[in-house]
């Protein structure tokens, strides 16, 4: 599993997580209405019982009955008991907010967990059964790849790789490093520098197409003569229209953009082929009265 970044898939133990916090949820609860019944008491009684709840010092002074915690007592433990609570809560926080596996990752795992690896002849399982089920938990598993701003087409990369696998295939995305890892034949890993150098160039390709193809376009109609003006505007509009939804489609697609920032993205993206689109009709109405 340490072999690639894609395959470091482990439970995350959400629900033992849960009753933890619950637990320790309700120890603390139980602390603070404890808390709050000595403080309510110590108002009621006499005027040395109330100055322990104006000043620190004279409250450290007082001993508690047999049996019974004082104040700064149950101040300690409520301490000790926050400080797991929230280090947990903080951990359990942390813990939810990695990233859960692709499907086809934990696919991968689930294959290699019940169809092992061929060894001197035979096929072996890596872990036994009962220790392997973790793979099935998938609601609960998460993994410890970092997240990329192109993950959905790195794996469609991937997966298109390994449809295509062939020698030449396997000298230009896999190092001598990688082939090294497994004599299988039915377990293909690649370089990730080398995938990510062809991610960035369909990224690179695709900004490329989706700025001069438009603007090419805009550029054909503004100069037709023999069609109308109503017509051509209308034309014009429905490129445009088209080249930003293919725009915002491509940033969902290919990057993990917030909703906010695709339409940023995609308004800005607009407003240069409208601008494209004056200044082009502008520079004809110029020719036309010279």
């Amino acid at each position: 599993m340490d072999s690639d970044d894609n395959f470091m898939i482990y439970r995350r133990f959400g629900f033992l997580y849960s009753r933890v916090l619950l637990q320790k949820q309700d120890e603390l609860r139980a602390m603070e209405e404890t808390l709050d019944e000595m403080d309510q008491r110590d108002s009621r009684e006499s005027d040395k019982s109330r100055l322990a709840l104006q000043s620190r010092v004279k409250d450290q002074k007082r001993t508690g009955t047999p049996g019974h915690q004082t104040r700064q007592e149950l101040l300690r433990s409520t301490e000790e008991k926050l400080y797991d609570y929230g280090r947990l809560l903080l951990q359990a926080q942390q813990i939810v907010s990695m990233n859960r596996p692709a499907a086809r990752d934990r696919t991968s795992i689930q294959n290699f967990m019940e169809n092992g690896f061929e060894e001197n002849g035979s096929r072996v399982r890596p872990l036994l059964q009962a220790d392997s089920k973790f793979v099935y938990c998938k609601e609960d598993l998460v993994t410890l790849r970092p997240g990329r701003e192109s993950a959905w087409l790195d794996s469609s990369v991937e997966r298109l790789l390994g449809l295509l696998h062939c020698k030449l295939v396997r000298y230009i995305f896999c190092s001598k490093e990688t082939r090294g890892k497994t004599d299988a034949k039915d377990i293909h890993y690649y370089t990730r520098e080398r995938v990510d150098r062809l991610v960035t160039l369909i990224i690179c390709s695709n900004i490329i197409l989706l700025l001069v193809v438009p603007v090419y376009a805009l550029y054909r109609l503004s100069n037709t003569i023999q069609v109308s003006g109503n017509t051509s505007n209308v034309s014009s509009i429905g490129v445009l229209l088209v080249a930003s939804l293919v725009f915002s489609v491509v940033l969902f697609l290919f990057t993990k953009a917030k909703r906010h920032e695709i339409l940023g993205a995609s308004a800005a993206y607009c407003a240069v082929l409208v601008v494209f689109i004056g200044n082009v009709g502008n520079n004809l109405g110029y020719r036309g009265q010279l």
